[in-house]
């Protein structure tokens, strides 16, 4: 083990207050040296989950947004197989940055490949959670240009078909995180004019929730170019993973952190941190934010 690395872990491994922004910013200045070093420990957390069960663990967390930085492809197939477990596991795991992160970290390393994206997707067994940040994944790499939007319009279209049959087949399945109200929003940031009928036959179903989806507005927005849906999505901070100022700002003490620069961060606008100093909200509890939606379908689903 490097001497670095043996002074940045245990800066690292555990959520402290101040958060570690000179550690990272010197992690940052060494992304060659570091790099491999991460990837191993997402690796070893892919095929033992049980350390990030420990009370503020969060290396893997700064593991994945530092190599989502950095591009890092192989970083790509364990943040995948994470996803693949259990929700219990991925909620321990990534917390709200399975909303926040997870899917833009994916993106971030993928470097095109679909696969792992399409099968975590695919997993019906897997946190419902992970599955649309894998939907969320490779919309965005498309809109960024990783990999041909093509495929992905078909994947999505495809999968819609099977999510609304599962619906129908069973209405309460929408219950604990409706993935076709999630799918219906990329494939509007993809320009998929294509698939509106269909579209069409979902809300007039009663498939998809109108209060999370307006059908109106997504009309307008699956008419735009794909280019002005990218636009909006950096602009709302929702682009692949370049600064990890916002990316953890919901973060404990965020308004007490010093003033270190992260020189080779890009420091970029600070989110208003989430509180959680009260009760968990449940995913159908209404979202504290006031909205009037549940929290799943407001704040949890973003």
């Amino acid at each position: 083990m490097s001497e670095l690395w043996s002074s940045l872990r245990p800066q690292l491994e555990y959520l402290a207050t101040p958060l570690p922004l000179a550690a990272l910013g010197l992690a940052d200045a060494h992304r060659d040296e570091i790099a491999p070093l991460l990837v191993a420990e997402l690796e070893a957390l892919a095929a033992d989950p049980t350390p990030a069960q420990a009370d503020g663990y969060v290396l893997h967390l700064y593991a994945m947004l530092l190599l989502a930085r950095w591009r890092d492809t192989r970083a790509y197939r364990p943040l995948a197989e994470l996803g693949h477990l259990d929700e219990s596991q991925v909620d321990t795991l990534f917390g709200q940055l399975v909303h926040d992160s997870y899917g833009r970290a994916l993106a971030s390393t993928c470097n095109g490949e679909l696969a792992p994206l399409t099968a975590l997707a695919d997993d019906d067994g897997a946190s419902r959670w992970a599955r649309a940040a894998a939907l969320e994944a490779m919309s965005l790499a498309a809109l960024e240009g990783l990999t041909p939007r093509a495929p992905v319009v078909d994947f999505l279209a495809d999968f819609g078909a099977r999510e609304a049959q599962a619906l129908q087949d069973d209405p309460e399945r929408g219950d604990d995180f409706p993935l076709l109200d999630q799918l219906v929003t990329h494939l509007a940031d993809l320009g998929a004019v294509e698939q509106l009928p269909t579209i069409h036959e979902w809300f007039a179903a009663g498939l998809i929730d109108d209060s999370y989806v307006d059908a109106e507005q997504l009309e307008d927005d699956i008419r735009r170019k794909p280019a002005d849906a990218l636009a909006a999505l950096r602009d709302a901070g929702h682009g692949l993973i370049d600064d990890l100022r916002p990316e953890i700002a919901a973060w404990p003490d965020i308004h007490h952190m010093p003033p270190v620069a992260l020189a080779p961060i890009p420091l970029g606008a600070i989110r208003e941190p989430i509180v959680r100093d009260g009760a968990k909200v449940g995913r159908n509890d209404p979202c504290p934010c006031g909205s009037g939606r549940k929290y799943k379908k407001c704040h949890g689903a973003n």
